[in-house]
């Protein structure tokens, strides 16, 4: 089977939940023998190793740079009129649109799969022109998620929010009618779709990836003493989900922490950090900020108990099930672990308010504390036999 990917953005490399939940799906598709071609967008140019690495995998490539020049900031605001902001800046026409389809049609494939919606406009025209069907990826609901980002968003993010809800709804429910079948992240996502009608929604849940290096103790470790900082949150520190779970720990949860453990350290980690954090982190004694570090192992590693504090999403966090591969404690809030199955929740603590997620923290920090879980339970839920399984249904349908 020959599959060309639109990605909403560059898979690799895979710094946060989006590009993870892509790189490790590309890898998977390679891997059982599929044929990929790949169309993205990109920020900063790839890194000559960076494409090196992707071209393991796939054997076309196709990237977008995003543009930010007056003429196409005067495109994207004409375009405003019909579509949601991250739509705009993924718009293809003209020479462009043709060079690409000229690309997709050296490579032949049968059938364009959108991972991530915000790619569409490309994908539907792919789909017209060559008359193929399309398959989507859904990372979240969307227009609720966006909507969820726009209540939690401050300053001058509010404005931006709201472009990325306009049309949003219309747009993403025409791409799901489109699709011969999508796949949603999340369980529970998909059955919201259900219950609105949509009966060509599947079930694909983000890949782990599991070494055979990893033994059983490394699933049944013991809270360490010595271990550098006691809290650990690792994710990207620009969204607005994120950022505001970060201010509600740092400004709400640890004082409470620290009425009864006034000398805990913590780590916030992860990728560009906007002005807000980087203020808290440096106002806050026992605070540290690492930037874009370049293991997420070694992150985990340096932490005695790891944190989920988002109090708004949708979709299935990528970094919860990191942390469940870590094999340390953890305490969340009930969106952290939404759409994950019930057979792993039961391996969070779960709060939901400031006062019980900091008791939480402090009963895992002063009591010894062992991490059970079956790396096989986690194998056959998260493993690369779900992709197997996706190409023989869409054998099947097309």
């Amino acid at each position: 089977m020959k599959i060309t990917l639109v990605c909403h953005d560059i898979p690799y490399p895979a710094i946060h939940g989006g590009r993870i939940d892509m790189w490790r799906r590309i890898k998977a598709f390679s891997q059982i023998g599929v044929e990929l071609q790949l169309i993205c967008w990109f920020d900063k140019i790839p890194q000559r190793e960076e494409v090196a690495e992707i071209k393991k995998y796939v054997d076309s490539t196709y990237f977008i740079p995003f543009k930010h020049d007056l003429c196409s900031k005067g495109y994207r605001l004409l375009n405003l009129l019909r579509y949601p902001l991250e739509v705009t800046s993924r718009l293809v026409v003209g020479e462009q649109l043709e060079r690409l389809v000229s690309q997709v049609r050296a490579f032949k494939p049968h059938l364009v799969w959108l991972d991530g919606i915000h790619g569409g406009d490309v994908a539907s025209k792919l789909s017209h022109h060559f008359d193929i069907p399309i398959v989507t990826r859904c990372h979240n609901i969307e227009h609720l998620y966006y909507q969820r980002l726009f209540t939690s968003a401050i300053g001058t993010s509010k404005v931006k929010r709201y472009l990325s809800v306009s049309h949003l709804e219309t747009y993403e429910k025409s791409l799901l009618k489109d699709s011969l079948v999508f796949y949603d992240i999340s369980a529970e996502d998909l059955k919201f779709w259900k219950s609105h009608g949509f009966k060509n929604g599947r079930y694909l849940p983000p890949l782990m990836e599991f070494y055979q290096s990893h033994k059983q103790d490394e699933f049944q470790q013991k809270i360490d003493v010595n271990r550098q900082y006691d809290v650990v949150f690792l994710g990207n520190l620009y969204s607005n989900n994120n950022v505001a779970g970060i201010i509600w720990f740092l400004t709400q949860v640890l004082p409470e922490v620290r009425t009864h453990l006034p000398n805990i350290k913590v780590l916030i980690a992860g990728a560009k950090p906007i002005n807000k954090i980087k203020q808290l982190c440096e106002e806050i004694d026992g605070v540290d900020l690492s930037i874009n570090p370049p293991s997420s192992t070694e992150i985990y590693n340096s932490g005695r108990v790891l944190i989920n504090p988002v109090l708004t999403g949708s979709g299935v966090s990528i970094k919860s099930l990191e942390m469940l591969m870590a094999g340390k404690p953890i305490v969340s809030t009930p969106q952290g672990i939404a759409g994950l199955p019930l057979s792993v929740r039961q391996y969070f603590k779960i709060a939901s308010d400031k006062q019980s997620f900091a008791s939480a923290i402090v009963n895992l920090l002063c009591n010894s504390h062992e991490i059970h879980i079956e790396p096989k339970l986690l194998e056959s839920l998260f493993g690369t036999q779900v992709v197997q399984e996706v190409v023989s249904d869409i054998r099947s349908l097309i």
